[in-house]
């Protein structure tokens, strides 16, 4: 657990001297230059989020929430990747965002009048992945606003497996014995949105936006996502500091699960 929030705060201390070192004295503009050459991009994020879920059936419905802290001292494996192609107008974007999120408890409970004990212990783990394609066309550029127009799909993808043993002590001896169940929910939805940035003032600060929403097949199945920055440009690419946030439903056959995530994220974005 402590080693997951080390990394944490590793990444975000790495990018950070990445940015001062990166620091010139000349503007750096932070537009980019849309011609008939190719430009490529990509980007690492350390994205912190807190949750929110709701699971829903016919007859009840329970919402959890964790917090930031709950959820980087519960991560896992982590990856946050994007990366763009650009040509003239036209572009093509992925982003992805894996995470895996893991718990444990145990409860000891007296049995046969205190004479013996039942120990039960619960591994839970959910691992979720996020995958977002889509074509681009640069509807607006000017020296102060750029917009691109995106349309594509998203595969989500939600794996949750418990693992559950039991353990009977008395005078006698001890009988245990341990089980396991897995869940996998999945969906692939549509999406159109728009993305950019607008620059601040004549500096090389920007602000970066991005915004898309798409609903599959169902009537619960809907997908959206946002996020709203601030950046600064350099001669390599440029750091930016956002508020990210994701939502999305799973069906499955009992019910609906709705996720949301949100939560602050920074990013190193190299071109070339």
């Amino acid at each position: 657990m402590k080693l997951n929030t080390h990394m944490m705060k590793s990444l975000f201390a790495a990018l950070a001297v990445t940015a001062a070192v990166g620091a010139q004295a000349q503007t750096i503009n932070p537009m980019p230059k849309v011609n008939d050459d190719w430009r490529f991009s990509g980007t690492i994020s350390g994205w912190a989020p807190a949750s929110w879920t709701t699971v829903s059936t016919e007859r009840i419905s329970k919402s959890t929430t964790s917090s930031i802290s709950d959820n980087v001292n519960s991560a896992g494996g982590l990856a946050m990747l994007s990366g763009e192609a650009h040509k003239g107008n036209w572009g093509l974007m992925a982003d992805m965002v894996y995470w895996q999120m893991g718990g444990n408890a145990s409860k000891e409970v007296p049995i046969l009048r205190g004479a013996g004990t039942l120990d039960v212990g619960v591994n839970a783990k959910v691992t979720q992945t996020m995958l977002t394609f889509a074509g681009t066309y640069t509807a607006y550029n000017s020296p102060s606003l750029y917009l691109d127009g995106l349309a594509g799909i998203r595969y989500i993808t939600s794996t949750t497996t418990v693992d559950v043993t039991r353990e009977i002590t008395d005078p006698s001896g001890s009988v245990s014995a341990s089980g396991n169940r897995s869940s996998v929910l999945h969906t692939t939805d549509p999406v159109i949105g728009f993305k950019g940035r607008a620059r601040i003032s004549d500096t090389s600060w920007f602000v970066p936006f991005y915004a898309d929403a798409g609903k599959g097949p169902g009537s619960n199945n809907t997908t959206w996502q946002a996020l709203l920055g601030v950046g600064n440009a350099y001669s390599w690419g440029d750091v930016t500091l956002a508020y990210r946030a994701m939502y999305f439903d799973l069906n499955s056959h009992v019910g609906t699960t709705k996720f949301l995530n949100a939560g602050p994220q920074i990013s190193a974005t190299v071109n070339f």
